[in-house]
């Protein structure tokens, strides 16, 4: 048996000896070449008496796969493909400014950055539903009585603002107190009571309802207020009236409804 050594390829002080026996082939330094050359693919440092010359390596190298990425199996979705990630804001409308600037400010100054240009917007909005209302809240009347060719005597106490006036065929709602001197003999504005809804025009009238009133709420919107002085012809039917006392109705638009049947 026949022993033959090489410096270790792992140091210079130990020796690798491969023993041989008659009729075997003996290790041989380019024998051992390709294992080397695979070895050297794990980083190992080979012995500069058995480095593999390049041109001969570049034949026995073997492609190193690069590694593949985890597959997700967890049977959840990617969601950021669906809505995108949360720094460009994706998954919300990218031209809406006022997403953009509460984003910029957020990522800037924080969170009350976004708070506050938030209040700034709310306000702004806030303040055109105010202004829509402040469009249709009633306004003073002049207070001045008018009286009509009929003998009708009207008195503007608030001037509506909101739908349109009331005209024949239309649906009307008014809340009215009615009294005869110094007494109230109807009113519709106390607690439990309701408006009074009626066809403009309509024969013959209901409730309370009298020429005096039909002709008191012409050119009247939404909120407005008159009070109505009725002579005895304008009365409801039946209505006795002493001599000098007048029937006076004050009478609030509450709905004018078009087309309701």
């Amino acid at each position: 048996m026949k022993c033959q050594s090489w410096p270790c390829l792992f140091g210079p002080v130990i020796a690798i000896t491969f023993m041989t026996a008659p009729g075997c082939h003996a290790f041989s330094a380019p024998s051992v070449k390709p294992f080397l050359s695979r070895v050297g693919a794990l980083s190992v440092k080979i012995h500069p008496l058995y480095a593999v010359d390049p041109e001969e390596s570049s034949s026995d190298e073997t492609d190193v796969e690069e590694p593949i990425a985890p597959t997700n199996n967890d049977g959840r979705y990617d969601v950021s493909k669906l809505v995108g990630s949360s720094e460009d804001g994706a998954g919300f409308n990218q031209f809406d400014p006022v997403l953009k600037a509460t984003g910029f400010l957020s990522r800037r100054f924080g969170i009350l950055g976004g708070l506050a240009i938030f209040a700034a917007l709310a306000a702004v909005e806030g303040g055109e539903i105010l202004k829509s209302f402040d469009d249709i809240v009633p306004t003073t009347g002049s207070g001045e009585t008018i009286t009509t060719a009929s003998g009708l005597q009207i008195t503007e106490l608030l001037v509506g603002k909101g739908g349109s006036v009331p005209l024949p065929g239309y649906i009307v709602g008014i809340n009215a107190v009615v009294s005869v001197g110094d007494q109230i003999i109807y009113d519709t504005t106390k607690a439990g009571e309701k408006p009074i809804a009626f066809k403009l025009g309509q024969r013959p009238f209901q409730n309370v309802i009298c020429e005096g009133v039909e002709e008191g709420i012409k050119g009247m919107k939404v909120g407005g207020k008159r009070r109505l002085d009725v002579p005895k012809a304008l009365a409801p039917p039946g209505v006795d009236l002493p001599p000098g006392v007048p029937l006076t109705y004050q009478v609030e638009l509450t709905e004018v409804l078009s087309g309701y049947f």
